[in-house]
């Protein structure tokens, strides 16, 4: 017994100590930007929702419209352009009505036509934000031109924002901010093009832009145009806006711009007091800036919810830890491996908890569930081999150091990343303890669903390397179901 003891007492010191955070899998932090396509795909834009003659009922028609031989000859190259079949007449045609248009610009900077046509001619070349500058100037001169040129301004806009969204789904963002940019230069009665930017910029950590366009968007919601929008339409931009002012106080937090993320929160929670993401949120970046007691009350707050999935018990766990509260973590990794029954990384963090809380009676039970998803984890027989030497077992403390040492080779450092749209990916590393380099190791994922019933599994070969030589293995599982948990079987 003294030499098993010894043996243990090796292997132990390797896992008596808090694990650190960068070795669990961190889930959600709380502050993971929302996934831009999602949110996108809820924003495509419809037309037929501007107009409205109401907004400039009291503006007065501003000044006169005054025709003249450039602005006749730009009239008549803009007629003729949309009439023309062939690209390149069509491309000079405009090209020549924006240089009358601005021929008449020059002999009299007041005359409102003059603008507006300079602007239609210059969407005809693409020049969009000379363009919008134009038409803004023309309606600036005359209010009138407002109600006149919406429908102009939003089929533009419209015809930029369709041509943006390929951009956005093939991942190529910097066409895409163009696109949206100028269909922002032109028209911003809508503010389609602001969620889409801002989620964009946000994915891009651009944050100040992020934030310019998410502001915009969100104070669209109380616009006289949204409040005067037909049904349909009030309900779509509705549902587009309703997820931007949680994604803004994500970009503060990704900042580092934590008072103003933590305030946006507090109020979004006030409003909403059962939305767990805004109080995971919350917590996490509290716990970030040190606030550990006020995040330890959030967390409690949300232990104590019903109906939490795993992923955010998980994260309510990961908080405790953060904070050493090692029981109420025990508690929350335990309820998300409850919630999903072959969880290995829910299961892993539970015993490291009830290891670091000492509650060793209650460890063989989860360290065996531990050891049953991950054979070759030696982590995870080296605590149950700890919590059976604490109990007093010495005959479970003879049989579990003998399976340690006779491993051929170690699994360690497994993390599970879930996939949006179902499946999943785990990272991991493998040490050849005494196999022949070069001998083939077959390691069979299998992925489950949150009851424990089997939803497929990926083999993972690997060819041993070098004695005690450590190697990174990744490997994706494709599935359109959701992954709840995972272990694998050596082979």
């Amino acid at each position: 017994m003294v030499g098993a003891f010894n043996l243990f007492s090796f292997y132990s010191s390797c896992v008596c100590e808090e694990v650190q955070m960068k070795d669990i899998r961190m889930r959600d932090f709380g502050l993971v930007l929302t996934t831009v396509f999602n949110l996108f795909m809820a924003g495509c834009a419809s037309a037929g929702s501007g107009g409205d003659m109401s907004g400039i009922s009291g503006a007065g028609a501003g000044l006169n419209p005054r025709n003249t031989d450039d602005t006749r000859a730009a009239q008549d190259a803009i007629g003729a352009a949309q009439d023309a079949v062939l690209p390149n007449e069509v491309d000079q045609l405009y090209a020549r009505a924006r240089e009358l248009a601005e021929a008449a610009i020059r002999a009299d900077t007041l005359n409102p036509l003059a603008y507006r046509l300079a602007g239609i001619a210059s969407i005809g070349t693409e020049d969009y934000e000379d363009a919008g500058a134009y038409l803004e100037k023309a309606i600036e001169l005359r209010p009138l031109y407002e109600f006149e040129l919406v429908a102009v301004r939003e089929q533009a806009w419209m015809n930029l924002y369709q041509q943006g969204t390929p951009y956005v789904q093939t991942g190529d963002y910097e066409t895409a901010i163009q696109f949206f940019e100028w269909a922002n230069d032109i028209y911003k009665g809508r503010p389609e093009a602001n969620v889409i930017l801002g989620q964009i910029y946000a994915q891009l950590r651009d944050h100040d832009a992020a934030i310019a366009n998410l502001n915009k968007a969100i104070a669209f919601a109380g616009s006289e145009t949204m409040l005067q929008a037909d049904s349909a339409t009030a309900n779509s931009w509705k549902e587009q806006l309703q997820p931007l002012p949680l994604l803004r106080a994500q970009v503060f937090a990704d900042a580092g711009r934590f008072e103003q993320a933590i305030g946006t929160y507090r109020q979004l929670s006030a409003a909403d007091p059962a939305d767990v993401e805004l109080k995971r949120g919350l917590a996490a970046i509290l716990m970030e800036i040190g606030e550990d007691a006020e995040a330890t009350s959030v967390y409690i707050d949300m232990l104590e919810m019903s109906g939490l999935d795993s992923e955010t018990l998980f994260s309510v766990g990961v908080g405790f830890y953060q904070s050493s509260d090692y029981r109420r973590a025990a508690e929350a990794f335990g309820k998300a491996a409850a919630a999903s029954v072959n969880d290995r990384d829910a299961i892993e963090m539970w015993a490291r908890s009830l290891q670091l809380d000492s509650a060793y009676s209650a460890i063989p039970v989860v360290a065996e569930r531990w050891t049953e998803l991950d054979p070759n984890g030696q982590n995870a027989w080296l605590i149950l081999a700890q919590a059976a030497n604490q109990n007093g077992d010495t005959e479970t403390t003879q049989e579990v150091i003998s399976v340690i040492e006779n491993l051929s080779f170690i699994v360690s450092d497994l993390q599970l990343r879930r996939l949006g749209n179902g499946g999943a990916e785990v990272r991991g590393s493998l040490v050849n303890k005494n196999l022949e380099e070069g001998d083939v190791i077959n390691l069979r994922f299998i992925f489950y669903s949150d009851d424990g019933a089997p939803i497929g599994s990926v083999v993972e070969t690997i060819a041993a390397g070098q004695i005690d030589r450590t190697q990174v293995f990744n490997l994706q599982f494709d599935s359109a179901e959701q992954v709840g948990g995972y272990g694998y079987t050596p082979g």
